[in-house]
């Protein structure tokens, strides 16, 4: 082959191409070839595709070299809905196609529909670049309408081929592509124009004079600023609302700012921003930024060491010439209220001096001098008592009655010029103490009048008629206010003295009728009580339980019967009652000499069976005593009373039991609660030392766990009561198992759900 000349190749080509020109006698019919081809296809030895018309075939390989023809010869970009119309190739095919295409030709791209090749990318850049350097700036978004390229595509051009190898610097900013030489040249234009300006200049105004692009003008001056090639700040964020400050003309306004304060000791918000400041505050802060003893207050701001003691001097002048100051004169004329009252707030050493002269405040704005409120308060008080002492003369039982409830209240203007008058629809405010007036109308509502505010303006005029009408007002409004609640007071104090005797007596009575009433109550609910332990001791006695029964009558004697003498001994004599707890039967015994001989003979018959052990006897002279003694008759109480009684008693247990942290009462608790569960519905009164003879008791009607579970308990219980520690400890589980025990005492209870129960 390597032997082979083109001239050889020339004539085999020559050789060809007479073959193939050369006309055959057989041909076929087109017929045939469709059906040929058809077999061949169905046969699978041929892949064709078919043209959109029918008339022509083509094979998927040479489709492919067509799809490469179509795109070189449209400069290496088409759209594949233009190549499936020139190729009349059903689109489906075409889009089978393009990985193959992709695959044949690697610089191809496939984009959005699209076959763009790196030739035609190429010239792409070089058309941009130059356009670039011919105009110095173009958008973006006029490349992707000249071009009619996706966005994400142009956008990689810019970023990997234009941006990062141009040579001449392209910057891309706001949507736009510049030039280095572009920006450089919008620079010069800007530091020329801003050099020259001694006055602000609004970014529009620079636009409008300088033509300078205005998507680059905001950015350009702040990185100009940062580089010091223009001095001066730029103000605002937007282009509308920015404004270029030359630093001449802030310089200019410092040293104002800084000169006025100098020289005045302050300076005014309204005169900063009369300077061009759009935030007066915060420049006059930067201004006076390394000055010390700045106040600063919400019109302006003052210098305390040279201010204050010109205002203070200016104070104490005005208190002791005059007899008011309007503080407004002696403050700069914007420094509003607040500013007074802020002030004032900081600085204690002006409100302790007008304090120490006696000045009092109106509203932050006037200070009254001590001289003038003498006057004014001494005016005043003559005419509350005045009308204290009308009203007070003309006092009806029902106005008594309307001030005990606090249905007293001024008259309204409508009524303070007549006489008394009742409800009345609008109140004059809300008083503190018994007495009130009501913000709605009522019923039993009594009123009372007092002068009025053009009576009482009246009255300051006739002290000093140079007072302007600001501070009448003020004065007029507080003091009537003043003057109405202390004259209110003053009536309803002049109205109890006139019936004080006739109020003690009243409230002596009703004192001692409860007092009366809640010791007939604890009379009665000891003496229940006592009859409802009695009978559980008469059924111990029935059992032939001697000795617990003189036990629990024992306790019982001394401990509610006790009690019970007690009470009707301090009733009977006052001085015993200042002795608490129970009192000794020596104690008892030097009251009871004292008194009357009935008294002495009941109560001397009671103290004596306190010392004895029969419950029923000390009872009885109980009953006796109360009923002679304090006309109380004590009943002992029947089935239905005793029920009630009984539930009551267990109830009060429970509660105590519930709450109880201590082993030794839980124990004594529940063993009470136990006696009433085994002897149907019965309650005891027991000593703590009888809780063991108790448990033994008991015991016989008890399951073996729980007799086990009471005598665990009563065994810790007295090793911790001789010991004093606890050498051995109980289960928190077994101490609540008892404390569950007593809580779940009931009349004929059964213990069938204690008696599976395990440690």
């Amino acid at each position: 082959m390597a032997d082979v000349t083109w001239d050889e190749i020339r004539s085999l080509r020559a050789d060809f191409l007479n073959l193939q020109l050369t006309e055959t006698t057989n041909k076929l019919s087109e017929r045939n070839c469709v059906e040929l081809i058809g077999l061949l296809v169905k046969e699978g030895l041929l892949n064709v595709i078919y043209t959109t018309d029918g008339k022509d075939i083509i094979t998927e390989q040479r489709l492919i070299r067509e799809i490469l023809d179509e795109i070189y010869a449209n400069e290496g970009r088409i759209n594949i809905v233009d190549l499936a119309q020139h190729l009349k190739i059903d689109l489906s095919y075409i889009e089978s196609k393009v990985g193959d295409v992709c695959k044949e030709d690697p610089t191809l791209q496939f984009i959005l529909g699209q076959f763009i090749s790196a030739e035609y990318t190429n010239r792409l850049v070089e058309e941009i670049n130059d356009m670039l350097i011919e105009r110095g700036l173009i958008p973006f978004s006029e490349l992707i309408r000249q071009f009619d390229l996706p966005t994400e595509y142009l956008n990689t051009i810019l970023t990997n081929r234009i941006l990062s190898s141009s040579i001449h610097n392209i910057k891309f900013e706001s949507g736009t592509l510049y030039t280095e030489n572009y920006v450089r040249l919008q620079q010069n234009i800007l530091i020329g124009y801003l050099q020259a300006a001694f006055l602000p200049v609004r970014i529009n105004e620079i636009n409008k004079n300088t033509r300078v692009n205005e998507n680059l003008i905001q950015n350009l001056i702040i990185n100009l600023i940062r580089d010091n090639r223009i001095n001066g700040n730029l103000i605002g964020t937007t282009k509308e609302s920015a404004i270029f400050y030359p630093k001449l003309y802030i310089d200019a306004q410092a040293k104002y700012i800084e000169s006025f304060f100098s020289q005045n000791g302050y300076i005014e918000y309204t005169l900063v921003r009369n300077l061009g400041v759009t935030d007066p505050e915060g420049q006059t802060k930067l201004v006076l930024k390394d000055r010390n003893q700045i106040l600063f207050l919400i019109s302006g701001c003052i210098d305390k060491l040279k201010f204050l003691p010109q205002l203070e001097m200016n104070i104490e002048h005005g208190l002791v010439s005059n007899e008011y100051i309007d503080i407004t004169t002696l403050m700069p004329n914007s420094f509003n209220e607040n500013d007074i009252e802020k002030l004032f707030k900081i600085e204690i050493s002006i409100k302790e001096l007008i304090k120490s002269l006696g000045g009092e405040f109106l509203s932050n704005t006037f200070i009254i001098g001590k001289e003038l409120q003498e006057k004014i308060d001494k005016k005043l008080n003559e005419i509350c008592q005045e009308c204290v002492e009308k009203e007070s003369a003309q006092c009806t039982p029902q106005m008594y009655a309307a001030v005990l409830q606090g249905n007293i209240t001024l008259a309204t203007p409508s009524l303070a010029k007549g006489a008394t008058g009742k409800k009345p629809n609008v109140s004059t405010g809300k008083r503190k103490g018994a007495s009130k007036v009501v913000e709605e109308t009522n019923p039993n509502q009594e009123t009372i009048s007092f002068i009025s505010k053009d009576e009482i303006k009246t009255q300051i005029r006739t002290i000093n008629d140079e007072l302007p009408d600001e501070i009448l007002d003020l004065l007029t409004d507080n003091l009537h206010s003043i003057k109405s609640r202390q004259y209110l007071d003053l009536f309803i104090q002049r109205v109890k003295e006139s019936f004080i005797l006739k109020e003690n007596e009243t409230t002596n009575d009703t004192t001692r009728k409860n007092e009366m009433k809640t010791i007939q109550e604890t009379l009665k609910q000891l003496h229940g009580n006592i009859c409802i332990f009695l009978h559980s001791i008469e059924q111990l006695i029935t059992e032939n339980e001697m000795n617990l029964a003189d036990t629990l009558q024992r306790h019982l004697i001394r401990s509610l019967c006790t009690d019970m003498c007690d009470i009707i001994i301090r009733e009977l004599d006052t001085s015993a009652s200042a002795k608490t707890g129970q009192l000794s039967i020596e104690e008892r015994n030097k009251i009871i000499q004292k008194m009357s001989e009935s008294s002495r003979n009941h109560l001397s018959k009671v103290n004596e069976s306190l010392n004895g052990k029969n419950i029923e006897i000390t009872l009885t002279r109980l009953e006796d005593a109360t009923s002679e003694l304090l006309q109380l008759i004590l009943k002992r109480p029947n089935k239905k009373t005793e029920k009630d009684l009984i539930l009551d008693i267990r109830e009060k247990l429970k509660a105590k039991l519930t709450e109880e942290q201590d082993p030794a009462m839980i124990l004594h608790l529940t063993v009470t609660l136990l006696f009433y569960a085994v002897y149907n519905g019965r309650l005891i009164h027991a000593p703590g030392k009888s809780v063991p003879t108790l448990i033994k008791f008991l015991s016989k009607n008890l399951p073996n766990n729980i007799n086990q579970r009471l005598h665990e308990m009563q065994d810790f219980v007295i090793q911790q009561s001789t010991t004093g520690t606890e050498n051995t400890q109980l289960s928190n589980e077994k101490i609540q198992f008892i404390k569950k025990l007593g809580l779940s005492a009931k009349e004929n209870m059964s213990f069938t759900s204690f008696e599976n129960e395990t440690s």
